[in-house]
């Protein structure tokens, strides 16, 4: 086809792609991708044309159009295109294209970016350009004719040419690096950048920080990473302050992931960054009540646009904070983690407000498991943190001193805020809080009896929290006291105050000695049960939790309330709740068989058939995917499992098939029909269109049938075959880790099975298949912490059957566990290469991943020497074993020296 018509042919399908109706646009994408197919080197040299240099005289709409569809195109795999016709594998057009049309194509993009004057058309086609930039990088392939026009466009006189170098520096960092045949000295880099941080116009500067980020991260050794990144980090702030409010957030973002991973690049300017982001902090002071939270100014703009800045400000001073706390805490003698402390709490004050004086809307709320996202929880979050980081010693006195004026402060939102900082801190600050603890407990009990319902809440959340954390000691030295407080917040007149009594409760019971709580147990239960059926649903349903887990601690012990309560639930399950009820029956399932199983079978089995029965109906009623009811099904049926044993085999036929079903599923697979004018690409768009409660169900489904092969043996045999395909085709599940790590743990059960039912004596296939694709699953795996789990799998399946491996079997083994040590010897020969060129941010990180590889050692060299005590080996076989378990201990002394 003639340029002409080519010209006129892809018109066309712009027109129609900027178009509101469906169907022509659907049309114009097929036509698209038919005309790419048949010419791809001709499509993509006139996108190019369209877009960069405005051939054919189209708007500036359907040029951006035009730059989007290049890339788009370019590299996505089209059916009907092949690098080669006899293997037919689809790829796509850019790797079909001849190099000089590739060179073509990059030559007309770098003539848009030296002639394009308007703004929006080059930010456009600088994103196109370093898309394709990125991309052919991937491909091992250099963009010689870019990096000149980098260097041509930094000197312009026009900020917008400026501008688009750091733009492309952003998204393609390696550019100077792999795509000229002399690489620019390392000073020449941050001089460029330098230049760009303290340019004229606002958004060189911000485009500029991004670039510097991206290429300190990925674009340098760890030498040249001394060399200049501390002075570059150092010059970004110093142009920060210098930029306009709406701008700031854009430019600190990229320095929140600078931070985790090159911190010691902010140590040398820590006299400028600390105060700085300190400051940034600050909330602004129109709702802020009468308390010197901090010494700062407050911010000067509304709420929402502070919170743009602050979030990342914050983000950075905690991993500042994490991973140089040594240097933080050295800077003013800890001022900076003094600071954020009050910094933190005002900023939880502030985020109150919009709760109300009376908090009418929260205390209306009837479904508790909608996250409230009026919530300030992130300040909550940042404490917590912040105590995990910091010493102790520092950081409690800055809480006491805030705490203790505000439990007496006149506004509830202070009242509320102590409570919950002393909850967050309370784990982090454990051996400082322990010898404080009456000081503690006496400063915050006037709370429990609060006027203001959410600050009971808060008292509840803060007590609860002390009994976690404190790993009993609360328990230990005020049982009565606390459950006085406990048993009559269960009596308040507010709903979500007894919910969170009863909540408290748990985590009481959780940590507490038997002998101590035991003796309050009728009380427990006497203030408990009463208060079942009062008030909305959620107060009934944590009621319930509550009195699962006291009988799962008290097991013998609950024996006297055991027939009552179980009578209870019984009728509340055969009762007829309606459809807003369906939570409630859900948890008095789960109670009920938790009670069942602390009871234990000869006290339980009687009302074990007919709470079966009740749950067989309710399984029956379940017609809905979003049903809450499943999972706890799931769960009832573990437990009866649990409790009666072998006696629970006449109920598998109604557990195991709902099981296999959960687990059987698969994210629906929208592979190629992928809009040209969607953002996803594939990966995402097909990740996007998993149900995420069915991938929490089929990790379920693996854990319980799990549980059900190990307690029912060689009653599991019925459903053994299709079991063992399902979790065995699990064990490559690319949409979720849990799953496949689930999956690994259930092989040998299910090989276990099979031993004890004796159902594969006479068809040795079956174990042979089993091994072989757990051998394959490891084959392809490059995550080690997995491939750790795979050879476990394998090491605990070969103990069960205890059958000499075939020699097919045991070859290929021995071969894919040699190609992981010849791939572990080369990563780890190439960091000690790389030893003396690294900062100490990568030699962390490289360290890190060392743990998980000897992990995966470890578990390698369990397996063969499994294979070893199994026996039937050749002398040759023994021989060639010790030579790869020699090679584990080898590779395990290689690399970094931690």
């Amino acid at each position: 086809m003639s340029t002409e018509h080519l010209l006129g042919d892809i018109g066309q399908v712009l027109l129609a792609l900027m178009g509101v109706e469906d169907q022509p646009r659907q049309e114009a994408e097929t036509h698209l991708r038919r005309l790419t197919v048949e010419g791809p080197g001709d499509v993509l040299l006139v996108l190019a044309q369209i877009g960069s240099l405005g051939v054919g005289g189209f708007q500036l709409d359907e040029r951006l159009l035009s730059c989007i569809l290049l890339c788009r195109m370019a590299f996505t795999n089209l059916p009907g295109l092949f690098l080669n016709d006899h293997h037919q594998n689809v790829c796509s057009p850019f790797d079909t294209i001849a190099e000089r049309t590739k060179t073509r194509i990059e030559n007309v993009l770098c003539a848009g970016l030296r002639d394009e004057m308007n703004v929006r058309m080059r930010k456009g086609l600088g994103n196109c350009t370093g898309k394709w930039a990125a991309e052919s990088s991937l491909r091992q392939r250099p963009c010689m004719t870019i990096p000149p026009v980098i260097l041509e466009l930094t000197t312009s006189p026009h900020p917008f040419h400026r501008f688009t170098p750091f733009q492309l520096l952003h998204s393609t960092p390696t550019l100077l690096v792999d795509s000229v045949s002399d690489p620019l000295p390392i000073e020449q880099v941050g001089g460029l950048l330098v230049g760009g941080l303290n340019d004229s116009s606002v958004d060189v500067r911000v485009e500029a920080l991004k670039a510097m980020c991206s290429l300190l991260k990925e674009a340098v050794t760890g030498k040249e990473r001394e060399i200049i990144g501390s002075t570059l980090v150092g010059q970004a702030f110093e142009a920060l302050p210098k930029l306009p409010t709406e701008l700031l957030s854009h430019a600190l973002l990229p320095l929140v992931d600078l931070s985790c991973h090159y911190p010691n690049l902010f140590i040398p300017s820590f006299p400028t960054i600390l105060p700085y982001l300190l400051s940034l902090m600050a909330p602004p002071s129109s709702a802020l009540p009468n308390h010197p939270f901090f010494h700062c100014q407050p911010a000067q703009m509304s709420y929402d646009q502070w919170e743009e800045i602050a979030n990342p400000a914050t983000e950075i001073l905690l991993s500042l904070c994490e991973f140089r706390k040594a240097q933080v805490l050295a800077w003013e003698n800890g001022r900076a983690a003094r600071e954020m402390v009050g910094l933190l709490m005002a900023r939880l004050v502030v985020g109150l407000s919009d709760q109300g004086e009376d908090c009418l809307d929260w205390l209306e709320e009837t479904d508790l498991d909608e996250e409230d996202e009026s919530y300030p929880a992130y300040p909550e979050e940042c404490l917590d943190r912040l105590a995990e980081t910091i010493d102790g010693t520092c950081l409690l006195p800055a809480v006491s001193d805030q705490v203790q004026p505000l439990v007496r402060h006149g506004d509830w939102r202070c009242r509320y805020t102590a409570c919950v900082t002393i909850a967050s801190v309370a784990e982090g600050c454990i051996e400082e809080i322990r010898p404080r603890l009456p000081d503690v407990l006496s400063l915050i009990s006037p709370l429990a009896k609060d006027s203001h319902p959410r600050v009971r809440y808060g008292f509840l959340q803060c007590l609860g929290q002390l009994c976690s954390d404190l790993e009993g000691l609360v328990q230990a030295a005020y049982p009565k006291a606390v459950l006085d407080i406990c048993l009559e917040l269960l009596k308040d007149p507010m709903h979500r105050v007894q919910t969170h009594a009863a909540a408290c409760l748990c985590n009481f019971i959780d940590q507490a000695d038997l002998e101590v709580f035991v003796p309050h147990l009728d009380r427990i239960m006497g203030v408990l049960l009463p208060n079942l059926n009062i008030g909305p649903p959620y107060v009934g349903e944590q009621i319930l939790k509550t009195i699962a887990i006291i009988s799962s601690i008290t097991k013998e012990a609950f024996a006297n309330w055991y027939r009552g309560v179980m009578d209870i639930l019984l009728d509340l399950l055969s009762a007829d709740l309606g459809d807003n009820l369906r939570k409630t029956q859900a948890k008095a399932v789960e109670c009920a068989s938790s009670i069942g199983l602390a009871a234990g079978k000869t006290v339980f089995a009687a009302d074990a058939v007919r709470l079966a029965e009740i749950m067989i109906s309710i399984q029956n009623d379940c017609k809905e995917p979003d049903d809450p009811r499943s999972g706890y099904l799931m769960e009832g049926w573990a437990n009866l499992a649990r409790a009666l044993g072998k006696d629970f085999a006449p109920f598998l036929p109604h557990v195991i098939p709902p099981l296999l079903k959960a687990a059987q599923y698969k994210p629906v697979n929208r592979e190629q029909k992928l809009s040209l004018m969607s953002e996803d690409d594939g990966d995402d768009a097909m990740l996007s269109s998993t149900h995420h409660s069915e991938l929490d169900e089929k990790i379920l489904a693996f854990d319980n049938l799990t549980v059900y092969a190990h307690t029912m043996r060689g009653h599991f045999e019925p459903w053994l075959s299709s079991c063992m395909a399902t979790t065995l085709e699990a064990l490559s599940f690319g949409f979720s880790e849990d799953v496949r790590e689930a999956a690994a743990f259930l092989v040998p059960a299910l090989l276990q099975v099979a031993k004890d039912a004796r159902s594969w004596q006479e068809q040795p296939y079956h174990l042979e298949h089993v091994f072989k694709t757990v051998i394959n699953a490891m084959s392809k795996e490059v995550d080690f912490g997995y491939l750790a789990l795979l050879y476990k799998s394998f090491t605990d399946s070969l103990h069960v059957i205890a059958t000499p491996l075939p020699p097919t079997l045991l070859n290929h083994l021995l071969r894919e566990t040699s190609a992981h040590l010849t791939d572990l010897h080369g990563r780890r020969e190439d960091r000690q290469v790389l030893e003396t060129q690294m900062d100490e941010g990568d030699r962390e990180l490289f360290l890190e991943e060392q743990v998980d590889e000897d992990g995966c050692l470890d578990h390698m060299a369990k397996c063969l020497d499994m294979v070893i005590q199994i026996g039937g080996l050749e002398r040759g076989d023994q021989h060639r074993i010790g030579e790869i378990m020699r090679s584990c201990g080898q590779v395990r002394d290689e690399g970094l020296k931690g």
